[in-house]
């Protein structure tokens, strides 16, 4: 996992590399593009642009990929990330290979990731996290979590 802001993008990724090429498409992304996928290298990476209102912690699951890591980027509003090191958790459902996630029990230890415009996420595969969470209250988010293919 890694977490940062833009300004510091280069001192975690060497140019050209699939995480450094993801995060150069949230950052060019122009705000003014629909909602929806966004095609940057046949499957190997892609986008997903939403946005939706974030929720207490307690009403969201703890997820995890096995194939792509989430490079998340908030473009408008704040959200928590919610993360932990703990392995092994109990599935609450099957591994969606269409969505190459699996939905977990929570861990007893996380930390959590402040999100805002400027800051960026990535999740590497079998990291827990819980996306969306509410920081200071329920809040409207737009955000791009960009999918890198690890295999």
């Amino acid at each position: 996992m890694i977490y940062g802001t833009f300004e510091d993008a280069q001192n975690y990724f060497q140019a050209g590399s699939p995480i450094h090429r993801a995060l150069s498409f949230a950052l060019t992304f122009d705000p003014s593009g629909p909602d929806g996928r966004y095609e940057i290298e046949d499957g190997k990476i892609y986008a997903l642009v939403s946005s939706y209102w974030t929720s207490p912690a307690g009403e969201l699951k703890f997820e995890a990929h096995r194939k792509y890591a989430d490079v998340q980027v908030v473009l408008e509003g704040e959200e928590k990330i919610e993360v932990s090191l703990t392995r092994n958790l109990a599935p609450v459902e099957e591994y969606s290979e269409t969505n190459d996630k699996v939905l977990l029990e929570p861990p007893l230890d996380t930390a959590s990731l402040v999100m805002k415009p400027g800051y960026f996420a990535v999740l590497y595969p079998l990291e827990v996290h819980r996306p969306s969470c509410d920081l200071h209250g329920k809040r409207h988010v737009r955000k791009i979590v960009v999918k890198v293919s690890i295999h």
